[in-house]
């Protein structure tokens, strides 16, 4: 198979390739989706919505930012400190920000006028359509990294939606009882060749940490940058709580018999496909992310565990049916319409049950928060 997609950047990808003799999965999966101007979150084109790739949860209706403003106001009381600050990592358009800075406005005004909202946000693009869009906004400021704030600590709530899935991630794969990595190479006439080389001490303390033992024959998906990013929004929060959105499971659901291929999966105009090495730049590449990982290696970092759900009980949790309620009473082609974009959001085997929404904090005393009251039943896929 040949590499297809954007012939720049495949270009640099097989020059790399044939300067190091072989690029590891992880490094090709970096350069697909963030090679600066050409990669595909860092480039230009339509990602989100109709037009784009695939949906995410802010597309489909105010509601959902407007449920995560109230969680906000919670733990804006629970910190109890006036320089509250929401940051969210991974913007998008900037519509879920819209959403939760005018319910505060108009809701809240106290909390609004005390509240910085802070956006980490890498991609140039988006970080136009974010200043377009929210530029009534007076108290919403943009940096790059969650490094970026240098001396400075956060207090109050770190979220994101649909970040992690995204990270570069390592394949590895398990034969005769050894563990490998994949790296790709090209052969004379260019085609893409899988190789299997020796796994770094990272993929192998990792694997040791987490007690993960996959099943002979699997190839699976180690997601390292991930533990490198919540250790650091681990040590940058002061005081408050981290609320992670996306897709994934614990390490005991996510390596089961039945996942031997994994979990990576390339999105292209709302089709999924395993063709990752074809529309190179031009189509997302995810993996399910370990929440497992997430919750121990942020307990290193000085985030306490506070609890795990899906999406569909922490919004009911929320109010939203209190939502769906008023605009069934209304009984409106708006309402109605505004009520199925609303099922969408909690459905057992959509989005509701599909996204699960893992929940730390720092330096707080009654950890407990109104979108973790009602939880669903624990099995393997809950039981970090």
């Amino acid at each position: 198979m040949k590499l297809t997609g954007k012939q720049q950047l495949i270009s640099i990808i097989k020059d790399r390739i044939k300067k190091e003799g072989s690029l590891s999965f992880r490094d090709f999966m970096d350069m697909a989706l963030y090679y600066p101007e050409l990669g595909y979150y860092t480039s230009p084109e339509e990602k989100i919505g109709g037009f784009g790739d695939f949906y995410t949860a802010s597309e489909l209706d105010r509601a959902y930012g407007e449920l995560l403003a109230e969680q906000f106001v919670e733990i804006y009381q629970k910190v109890e400190g006036k320089n509250f600050q929401i940051v969210e990592i991974g913007a998008g358009k900037g519509y879920l920000a819209y959403d939760i800075l005018n319910f505060l406005k108009n809701k809240y005004p106290e909390i609004f006028k005390n509240s910085q909202y802070i956006i980490i946000e890498k991609s140039p693009y988006h970080i136009k359509t974010q200043k377009d869009i929210l530029k009534e906004f007076p108290n919403v400021r943009w940096v790059q990294d969650i490094i970026d704030f240098e001396d400075e600590s956060i207090t109050g709530v770190i979220f994101s939606n649909e970040l992690f899935d995204a990270f570069p991630v390592h394949l590895i794969r398990k034969i005769n009882g050894k563990i490998y990595e994949v790296y790709i190479s090209l052969d004379e006439e260019d085609n893409v060749q899988e190789i299997l080389k020796e796994p770094s001490e990272d993929i192998i303390r990792y694997l040791k940490e987490l007690s993960i033992n996959i099943p002979e024959g699997m190839q699976t998906e180690i997601n390292l940058d991930a533990v490198d990013y919540i250790q650091k929004i681990g040590r940058k929060l002061r005081k408050g709580y981290v609320i992670t959105v996306d897709y994934g499971y614990p390490s005991a659901e996510l390596y089961k018999p039945y996942r031997m291929r994994g979990t990576l999966l390339c999105y292209y105009r709302h089709q999924y496909s395993e063709n990752f090495y074809q529309n190179v730049g031009m189509q997302d590449i995810t993996s399910h992310v370990n929440f497992s990982a997430l919750k121990y290696y942020g307990m290193i970092a000085g985030l306490d565990f506070t609890g795990f759900t899906d999406q569909a009980h922490f919004l009911t949790n929320l109010g939203l049916m209190d939502i769906m309620a008023e605009l069934q009473e209304k009984n409106d082609i708006q309402s109605y319409e505004r009520l199925n974009r609303l099922k969408t959001l909690v459905l057992p085997k959509g989005m509701g049950e599909k996204f699960k929404v893992l929940v730390q904090h720092k330096n707080i005393k009654n950890p407990q928060i109104k979108g973790l009251e009602m939880l669903p039943y624990m099995s393997d896929r809950y039981r970090l």
